[in-house]
């Protein structure tokens, strides 16, 4: 019962902050799973940890992913506001369709930069990765997003891509090899 009570505190404190501070709460919660995520892959892998890609991916969630996805699912609902099937399939499409494609650039090559290639290396490595990471986002992404775009109140979306990219930043970190 301790563990449960210790949960609700955490989880009442996690409102709080995200009612109060929401995208600071956000791009926190984004960086220390960013970072997790590059750990559990390179654990995992059997790699020696690298502190550079710890760096890389907590710097990336903490003052890119946060934010900007915060800023994306607002803005998907007031541009497509409205209950009902269509609205809903807008809003994923869009998703699908729009933002994740051009945000997989932004990520791709800014983790590239934030480990410290050079803007034609990173180019490189964008234009080498994009379509293998843009079939594994619609693969690893659009169920979690139906879920999160069609059940999850906005202010949880965040949170909720976190927890997916958990995943997301393993298979992004192992494909980087």
């Amino acid at each position: 019962m301790t563990e449960l009570n210790g949960l609700q505190t955490l989880l009442g404190m996690y409102q709080k902050l995200l009612r109060n501070h929401p995208i600071p709460t956000k791009s926190l919660t984004s960086a220390i799973i960013a970072g997790l995520g590059s750990n559990l892959s390179q654990l995992l892998s059997g790699s020696p940890l690298s502190m550079e890609s710890l760096r890389a991916f907590v710097i990336f969630g903490g003052l890119v992913t946060g934010p900007v996805t915060h800023y994306f699912y607002t803005l998907l609902d007031k541009l497509i506001p409205g209950p009902g099937l269509l609205k809903y399939l807008l809003r994923l499409l869009t998703d699908r369709l729009i933002f994740s494609p051009g945000f997989l650039v932004l990520t791709l090559y800014c983790l590239s930069r934030l480990h410290r290639e050079s803007h034609s290396k990173a180019v490189e490595n964008l234009e080498s990765r994009y379509w293998t990471c843009l079939v594994g986002n619609w693969k690893i992404w659009t169920l979690p997003q139906i879920i999160n775009i069609g059940l999850v109140p906005v202010q949880y979306r965040v949170l909720f891509g976190n927890m997916v990219a958990l995943v997301w930043n393993m298979y992004l970190a192992k494909t980087k090899k």
